[in-house]
């Protein structure tokens, strides 16, 4: 089942079609016998240049997951495949900062969440995040919401609770000077 697909890495989006093979993109992409996503009809742009240059076409590309910052579905993610594998989780609203991107989403643990031990029982390397916003940090006009992001915790810098009512990096305030 191929399914279209946004890719973010450090300087690119790679937009085009993945064979998920009935699974869910964060499913299909933590599956362990293959390092690498095969994209067809790739659209791939330079995070900088968005909108300023037309973006390199490919049949086919392959690349390497360990790349993956983010990625998300560009439709609806639900397979049948999915539907059974339901366990109660709850959702935890956190704060993701990735190399020049920052992610608010809410994570969806079966356990309380611990800072301390939020990853120690998720072998996954990929993971969804639902009702997620994404920013460009270099150029903050570059924001993403979607219903699910699937971000790559080995590359994430830092992870954090937060209010569901405030995003933590979107301050409209200018910062407190210091009580001298």
């Amino acid at each position: 089942m191929y399914i279209e697909v946004e890719f973010y890495t450090f300087d690119h989006v790679i937009r085009g079609f993945v064979d998920t093979t009935q699974e869910r993109l964060s499913d299909f992409l933590n599956l362990r016998n293959e390092t690498f996503v095969l994209i067809r009809d790739a659209k791939i742009s330079r995070l900088l240049g968005l909108g300023k240059s037309p973006p390199i076409l490919m049949p086919e590309t392959r690349m390497e997951k360990h790349s993956i910052l983010f990625a998300y579905p560009a439709e609806n993610d639900m397979t049948t495949k999915s539907i059974y594998r339901r366990t109660q989780r709850q959702a935890y609203p956190v704060a993701v900062v990735m190399p020049n991107f920052e992610l608010v989403g809410s994570i969806h643990l079966t356990e309380k969440f611990d800072i301390r031990r939020v990853f120690v029982s998720h072998q996954d390397d990929f993971i969804p995040l639902t009702e997620a916003t994404a920013m460009y940090s270099l150029y903050p006009a570059v924001t993403v919401w979607r219903n699910i992001i699937v971000f790559n915790k080995s590359r994430m810098i830092l992870i954090g609770a937060h209010t569901a009512a405030e995003n933590p990096f979107a301050s409209t305030e200018k910062p407190k000077q210091a009580a001298e």
